[in-house]
């Protein structure tokens, strides 16, 4: 498997004071959709991509209804998906309302079928999406 990176000059946040250093920025081929994955797995079953569209929206409606009722969506070898959440601090628990909560994110943990192994990549030095694209434009 091969990772595509740039080279982007950031700034740390934890220490803005501090000269901007050079980091690794992974740069994606190309966006997915789902149309385009129903297409694909329908060629290897018996299944129209119809089919397979409708499963998987069916799937998504159904983690987003649990995940909804406080769940855990426990996809197995895929992974799990599960909200979190971001407070403020409160000195005591009798202070701390729901009014200390400030943001909510859902996490994902992809499972053993997904979880990435450093040795599995192999890494290609490439030039960013920007980049990229300002040299289409004047090109």
């Amino acid at each position: 498997m091969s990772i595509k990176y740039s080279i982007a000059q950031l700034r740390n946040p934890q220490r803005p004071k501090e000269p901007k250093k050079f980091y690794a920025k992974a740069q994606a081929r190309d966006t997915v959709d789902i149309n385009r994955i129903a297409q694909e797995i329908s060629y290897a079953t018996a299944l129209t991509d119809g089919d397979v569209l409708n499963v998987l929206r069916g799937l998504i409606h159904k983690v987003k209804e649990h995940l909804s009722d406080g769940d855990i969506v426990d996809l197995a070898e895929f992974g799990n998906f599960r909200y979190q959440v971001s407070s403020r601090a409160a000195d005591t628990k009798e202070e701390f309302t729901a009014a200390n909560i400030r943001k909510v994110k859902l996490q994902f943990r992809p499972g053993r079928m997904l979880r990435p192994q450093l040795g599995d990549f192999q890494f290609e030095r490439v030039i960013s999406v920007k980049a990229r694209k300002a040299a289409q434009q004047n090109g």
